[in-house]
């Protein structure tokens, strides 16, 4: 498939990017060589490569379990209060 200079235009305007006219021609030639790229992965021959959704389905998912965030965070506070890190004035 070729990119018309047309179609670089509509995609930066459905991009709300701003594309120089000296770069159309450049960016043209680059989504042509990306969509030629693409062809090529349609022809492809998947016929003998396993559904990816059998390994995704198999996932063991572990349980949820509500810990307290806080445990042993506070051992490496250098100065604490309350609970609380306590942290040098740094505004005025």
């Amino acid at each position: 498939m070729t990119v018309t200079e047309d179609d670089v235009k509509r995609v930066s305007h459905l991009a709300r990017i701003r594309i120089d006219d000296s770069r159309i021609q450049e960016i043209q030639n680059s989504l042509s060589n990306i969509l030629r790229f693409v062809a090529q992965l349609n022809e492809v021959d998947c016929s003998q490569v396993d559904d990816a959704i059998q390994y995704i389905t198999s996932l063991h998912e572990r349980e949820d379990v509500v810990i307290d965030g806080n445990t042993g965070i506070m051992d490496n506070a250098p100065i604490k209060e309350c609970n609380m890190f306590i942290v040098p004035k740094v505004v005025g």
